[in-house]
């Protein structure tokens, strides 16, 4: 018989925290904004203000508010001032409401790394990756309804291929932002799957060719194709 782990649910703080975090993260509260009062907060809420309280604190502590005695709570600027809570926030985040200059920079950052790895997969992919996103590339030729774990896990592999561990660190601790990203896309433009497909299949031809200038611009070319959209 399976086995059943127990589930445990957000509690009330968590929630708190993620419903502030959404909106700053989403741009609706900008850095300097003020908030409004705990007690306020927690009508509005409708939950404690114990665990109004303790979310703003955690707030604080990840970089994104700060808290002034008898001054209230303001919105840092946390992309100026990054903690490594900060960016912990983020790579967690899993809500298609973002800012647009946040997008901009995750989607540019992106770019830079899997097009550089593109470039090296051309001189360290092993036969088993190789094979390993073949088979990806046949499972999106299918035009599967949700291709978000398909996609995610090429461009996993891609990383990887590159030899460069830490590429590969950065791309899996990004996991939940980006299969958010993918599933949204596709949401948005389910027809962009074939030719996804068709990309990706070039994209790996270029690398057993160890052409690394058309590995370079056919992975610039996959991802422009979801930043268009997004």
């Amino acid at each position: 018989m399976a086995a059943f782990g127990k589930i445990s649910a957000p509690s009330l703080k968590e929630i708190c925290v993620q419903e502030i975090l959404t909106k700053i993260l989403s741009g609706e509260l900008k850095p300097g904004d003020r908030l409004p009062a705990e007690r306020e907060l927690a009508e509005v809420m409708g939950i404690s203000r114990s665990s109004v309280n303790q979310g703003i604190m955690e707030l604080e502590n990840m970089g994104f508010l700060t808290i002034t005695p008898r001054r209230g709570t303001v919105v840092n600027d946390y992309r100026a001032n990054p903690t490594p809570q900060s960016l912990a926030a983020v790579m967690r985040y899993s809500s298609v409401r973002m800012e647009q200059s946040l997008l901009g920079d995750l989607m540019a950052t992106r770019l830079l790394i899997e097009v550089e790895c593109a470039r090296l997969a051309c001189t360290n992919i092993y036969d088993t990756t190789l094979a390993k996103m073949h088979a990806l590339v046949e499972q999106l030729a299918q035009e599967p309804e949700d291709p978000t774990e398909v996609l995610y896990r090429f461009h996993y592999l891609l990383t990887a291929a590159s030899g460069n561990s830490v590429y590969a660190m950065i791309y899996r601790g990004f996991e939940t932002v980006l299969c958010t990203l993918i599933r949204q896309h596709y949401s948005m433009r389910s027809e962009d799957i074939k030719e996804t497909a068709l990309l990706h299949g070039q994209l790996l031809e270029a690398i057993e060719r160890k052409d690394e200038q058309a590995a370079q611009d056919l992975a610039k070319k996959i991802l422009a194709q979801g930043i268009t959209v997004l």
